[in-house]
């Protein structure tokens, strides 16, 4: 017995149809194929969405600081598998999401020494634990193929949470601090409109949600 896989004429007339209402809507629909939704990489894809791979895949979101929790998640599941299931680095899928307060985890010493970060995310020092003049964890993540995300709407908001009291009410003053600290993130930190909508593309694409945050 054979199995046909040409497509119906009416329905594939009826994807046309909803593609080109789609185009004219400015709306972007998946690629088809034969008839059939495509998993293949959209031309839309955001960078670190390309750079995803892996078969174990998970997404660690924190949106409280919790002392890194999410990044100290991230590398006991990467040495996990590689050091019990003997999976590679390159096998795992990994992504740390961090929005809220926890953006303060991203920013360099020069942001820590100038303002009350570490007061704010419930730490004492002047410089960023997770920096490079702390425990290099961001660092370490990223160069075993973890990739670390932030949320461009916490940052636009980060002055309400990290300025100092008094100048927490200006206007210009909080948009010119969301200014300064997105050009004062760590290397390898990448940008993402919204944490929320990343969290859903995450796992559209494999990866497991934990949440790493109090």
């Amino acid at each position: 017995m054979t199995t046909s896989t040409a497509v119906n004429p009416a329905r594939r007339s009826f994807l046309m149809r909803l593609a080109a209402a789609a185009t004219a809507l400015g709306v972007s629909t998946p690629a088809v194929v034969g008839g059939e939704p495509s998993d293949h990489a959209s031309q839309a894809d955001e960078p670190w969405m390309r750079r995803l791979s892996g078969s174990q895949r998970v997404v660690f979101h924190a949106h409280e600081p919790t002392n890194g929790l999410a990044l100290t998640w991230a590398r006991t599941f990467l040495d996990t598998h590689k050091n019990t299931y003997g999976h590679r680095d390159e096998e795992c899928g990994v992504v740390v999401a961090l929005n809220g307060k926890s953006v303060g985890l991203t920013f360099n010493d020069a942001l820590w020494s100038r303002y009350p970060i570490a007061s704010t995310l419930a730490m004492t020092g002047t410089k960023n634990p997770a920096g490079p003049t702390g425990s290099g964890a961001i660092a370490q993540l990223i160069a075993r193929g973890v990739i670390v995300l932030v949320c461009q709407n916490s940052l636009r908001a980060s002055g309400l949470r990290f300025l100092p009291e008094p100048q927490r009410s200006d206007a210009a003053t909080r948009t010119a601090f969301a200014e300064e600290v997105t050009a004062n993130l760590l290397p390898g930190i990448e940008i993402v409109p919204a944490m929320v909508v990343t969290l859903q593309q995450a796992q559209d694409r494999g990866c497991r949600y934990v949440y790493a945050g109090g």
